[in-house]
């Protein structure tokens, strides 16, 4: 089911590409060099979405002896979804004013960069996300990335000092948010438990492990 709706999603992302390339061949008022545009960039978007729906499969994290898992996680896709639905607007808008207005290219062109910037944002964040695990042990915080390479970062328990929740006023709405776990100063000192469902419960569990002083 997960593979069958990552493929979904991709078509969903690709095919008005591929649409509007196609209706702007065939279109005689529609500038080629835009329809040849949306062409290349659907089917890029298509190739790139199956094969990495087809090998997206979160890392699992590796357990040393004795090691206890408490959670494990992933990010929400909302707002990657979020990202995509915003650059609608703008994509009508530019449609509108390239086909029913005599307006010059420069006023559907920037529509269509802003709707284009959030679009594609959305879309990496979503690629991303399907290659992220959270996971937190009895000893370790771990966040782990594997799609061409892996990249493993992870803190010991034992050293938290400090751990914070970090949402915005949608993020409470929606029951998502970000949990920061330290144990000093640093980027490679700091993991964000990023952009999760329901981040409390991952807090509550990390500060009842933290170190008593």
């Amino acid at each position: 089911m997960r593979l069958a709706s990552r493929l979904i999603v991709t078509i969903v992302i690709a095919f008005p590409f591929l649409l509007a390339g196609g209706y702007g061949l065939v279109e005689p008022d529609f500038p080629e060099l835009v329809a040849i545009v949306c062409l290349l960039l659907g089917a890029g978007l298509m190739c790139l979405g199956f094969y990495m729906g087809l090998t997206g499969v979160a890392p699992t994290p590796t357990m040393v002896n004795d090691e206890r898992l408490i959670i494990l996680r992933h990010p929400t896709m909302r707002p990657a979804y979020a990202r995509m639905i915003s650059s609608i607007p703008f994509f009508l808008a530019a449609g509108y004013l390239l086909q029913f207005t005599q307006q010059p290219y420069i006023f559907p062109f920037v529509p269509f960069v802003i709707g284009m910037y959030f679009f594609l944002k959305g879309v990496m964040k979503y690629l991303r996300n399907l290659h992220i695990t959270y996971t937190v042990t009895d000893r370790r915080v771990m966040q782990l990335y594997k799609f061409l390479w892996l990249s493993t970062k992870e803190i010991p328990v034992a050293r938290i000092v400090s751990i914070s929740e970090a949402r915005s006023f949608f993020e409470i709405l929606t029951g998502r948010g970000s949990v920061v776990v330290a144990t000093g100063i640093g980027a490679q000192q700091v993991i964000r438990i990023e952009e999760i469902n329901d981040p409390t419960p991952v807090a509550s569990a990390l500060r009842e492990m933290m170190p008593s002083t």
